[in-house]
């Protein structure tokens, strides 16, 4: 039998061999490594560059070819999905994080992620109910909560369920520390005019006070209260809820104007009509005010006096809504009537007038002819007003 010494000498070469076999792959390894890492690298700052620039087609062809080098990127895999759901894809969206969940390596954070961008693509898609479900699901985590309740709240706004949301902004109130009384409010208010639609007068007065619970200076109610009343010719009660909602809101004046007008036509009494835009002046100097104490004083057949008080308000304060009245007046009145000049000013600023946005949002700026609770443009509630003069709009307006 050879000696150890034999055996160690044969095998010195066999070993000095494997080494440099081994040594030869592990560089060959680590070089095509770099070489992929480099690609990668490039190809992810290139992806970068091209969302920096906003070329959102080439970020998602950069951010798939990373993909086949590596698709074990979930980070990559949430930013190309985000990518194709911003450009309208959304199927393919939808097919990668449904990929993505299916995956078991996933940890919890990163499930519920992709769970949350799944449930964003069903949102943006339109199908509501899986879309509620995962939010829904995923309002329990602490990372998600936030995000989760507030699309639950759009949700559930576009949906109409106002009981619902009712809840919800509730939980976020809770989450968030704030308040959203004027929300819930509003949210009450619509629930009084879905229950007005069915006839359900009972139903519509209980949601009409329990807006006003949640929040005392909730002028919607009042409003809506004395429109109803109008409507069914209990001239009182309309009167009562009118003067109510400008003590919670004078900025509102100009949408009771005609409506007390017509109140107190109704009852004939054409002194209590002076009286209420007494009191309105009383309260605020706004150019409302002043062309509803005009319009009193025209309606209790004083014409002299409506445009004596215009004119009087006019040499402090410019408004084109008060000149236009005045004009209007001016032209009506049988020994003043205006020239030719004076008329066609009338009518023309009464085209512009009547083209005019007549409301914008606090928040955003969006203008309309319209009163809307919730601002089409931000989707804020309560933020909109009636304008106190004509201006250009600034924005869209609808």
């Amino acid at each position: 039998m050879p000696e150890p010494i034999v055996w160690l000498v044969l095998l010195l070469p066999i070993a000095a061999a494997s080494g440099w076999w081994a040594r030869a792959r592990a560089e060959r390894d680590l070089d095509k490594h770099n070489r992929i890492s480099r690609t990668v690298s490039r190809d992810y700052a290139s992806g970068i560059t091209h969302l920096v620039n906003d070329d959102a087609d080439r970020a998602i062809e950069t951010f798939s070819r990373l993909l086949a080098i590596d698709d074990d990127t979930i980070e990559t895999h949430l930013a190309l999905g985000n990518l194709f759901r911003r450009q309208g894809e959304i199927d393919r969206a939808l097919r990668l994080h449904q990929n993505l969940i299916a995956r078991p390596q996933l940890s919890l954070g990163q499930r519920n992620q992709a769970r949350f961008e799944l449930a964003c693509d069903y949102l943006r898609a339109g199908v509501l109910d899986r879309a509620e479900r995962l939010f829904d699901e995923l309002a329990g985590e602490q990372a998600h909560a936030g995000a989760s309740l507030t699309r639950l709240l759009g949700i559930h706004e576009q949906t109409r369920e106002w009981n619902a949301a009712i809840d919800i902004a509730r939980r976020i109130a809770r989450l968030d520390e704030v308040s959203m009384d004027r929300v819930v409010a509003q949210y009450h208010c619509e629930r009084a005019g879905d229950a007005f639609d069915a006839g359900d007068v009972t139903g519509a007065f209980a949601a009409l006070r329990e807006a006003e619970r949640v929040s005392p200076s909730c002028a919607r109610a009042n409003l809506m209260r004395g429109r109803y009343q109008l409507s069914v010719e209990a001239y009182d009660e309309a009167i009562r809820a009118f003067r109510r909602v400008i003590v919670q809101d004078s900025r509102l004046i100009m949408e009771i104007v005609e409506p007390v007008i017509s109140a107190c036509r109704g009852l004939g009494d054409i002194d209590g009509l002076l009286r209420f835009f007494d009191q309105m002046l009383a309260r605020t100097d706004a150019a409302p005010a002043h062309i509803g104490r005009a319009k009193s004083l025209y309606e209790a057949g004083r014409l002299d006096e409506a445009i004596a008080h215009l004119s009087r308000y006019l040499q402090g304060q410019a408004n084109w809504l008060a000149f236009h009245t005045l004009l209007e007046y001016s032209a009506a009145h049988g020994r003043t009537r205006l020239n030719g000049p004076l008329d066609s000013l009338r009518q023309a600023l009464g085209q512009i007038i009547r083209q005019a946005p007549t409301h914008a949002c606090d928040g955003c700026g969006f203008s309309s002819r319209y009163l809307h609770w919730q601002c089409p443009s931000c989707r804020r509630w309560d933020t909109i007003r009636p304008l106190a003069d004509i201006a250009p709009a600034t924005t869209r307006s609808g």
